[in-house]
Parts: structure tokens; sequence; C-alpha cells
């Protein structure tokens, strides 16, 4: 029997630490161009740190807050596509996270979370292609273990639905390469190798 299992979305944005300056107000009460700059700023300090840290509807307002704010904010777009997949709304968070690429296009995680998107939408082979792209920047950058982790645990996901069992196996090994350590891909392994060995048994069957 076939074994269906969940992607399971590794999410590394990180929040960012606020360290509010206080602000000396001067006599007569006029706004000086700083004055309105440190203002501005902050209030989109405010409003990223009501984005990533809130979920559901009210995570959905607090991101489009911040989206108002600044459209081209690439992280709220896929921080937006994250609270959308949570909710298990997967067409609104694959074009989030779509736009998320659209304006960084060597977003590493937000391509991975795009293949993740697409894998629960069903879009197989455009889901591989995310989770490809998404290797390419990641190992390119090296700037994260935890990127290319992500993106290969997606592609061994996408590749069972697919039926590539061995392919599957041998991303899972990449992440197991990676970081040891990682259960989910352990026991994504377990079930790889579970689906691998029924589909040779059957595969057998057939020539006798």
């Amino acid at each position: 029997m076939r074994i269906l299992f969940r992607i399971i979305l590794i999410l590394l944005i990180g929040i960012l630490s606020l360290s509010a300056t206080p602000l000396v107000q001067a006599a007569p009460l006029v706004i000086s161009e700083e004055y309105s700059s440190n203002q501005n700023s902050k209030q989109d300090e405010f409003l990223k740190e009501e984005c990533f840290s809130k979920i559901g509807v009210e995570g959905l307002k607090r991101c489009k807050n911040l989206i108002v704010q600044d459209q081209f904010n690439s992280e709220a777009w896929n921080q937006l596509g994250r609270i959308y997949y949570e909710l298990e709304s997967y067409q609104e968070a694959y074009l989030s996270f779509r736009y998320a690429t659209s304006l960084r296009t060597d977003y590493a995680i937000a391509w991975a979370n795009t293949c993740a998107a697409l894998s629960q939408l069903r879009n197989y082979e455009q889901a591989l292609n995310a989770c490809n792209r998404s290797l390419s920047f990641s190992s390119a950058s090296k700037t994260s273990i935890d990127e290319e982790v992500l993106a290969w645990n997606n592609k061994a996901i996408v590749l069972y639905f697919l039926g590539r069992f061995q392919e599957s196996l041998e991303a899972l090994n990449e992440v197991l390469s990676l970081k040891p350590d990682d259960s989910q891909a352990k026991f994504n392994r377990i079930v790889v190798l579970h689906a691998l060995v029924y589909a040779t048994s059957t595969k057998n069957d057939d020539f006798t």
C-alpha cells in the first residue's frame, strides 16, 4: 500500500530584533525630515514584527499591511505565502511565493516553498522545477545548510509522488549528508524505502 505523507515546510524567516531609539522632540512642533524618517522606520519595523510574529487570519492581515507599505518586500510576500500554506490555502500560497521569487529571482527559500505549494496542488513537474531552482541558488550561495536541506526534502517528496522512488531516496540521502540528525528526512526515507521495495517486488511478480 502506498503511504502518503505531508510536506513539512521549514520556514527560515528570521524575525528582526527591534531596538527602539528614543526620539527627542524640539519646540516648536515642526516635524523635521530626519524625525519623519525615524518615525517611518519605526513604523516599518513594527509592521515587520507584526507580520512575522502573527499566524492565521491575523497574520494575513498584518502581512498585507506590510505589503501595502512596501510591495517590493520579497520576505513579506514569502511570509504571506507561509501563512496561506498553514491555512491550507495552497493556491494563494503558491501565488505569494511565486511573487516573492519574481522580486528576487535567487530567493532559494521562496523557490523551495513554491515547490511545496505546487506539490500540494499536485502539480508535481512544476514543483520539481521549483525545487531544482532552489537547489541551484542555495548551493551557489552557500549561505545556509538549512536552505539546501529544505529543498532536498521537498524534492524527495515530489519525486515520491511522481513514483520515482530511487531518485527520492537519493535526494533524502543528500539531506542526511548535510544534516544527519534530520528526523523528518529519516522518517521519509523509511517511507520511500518501503515504497521502493514494494514497487520492486511487484515488478518482479510481473515477470514470474
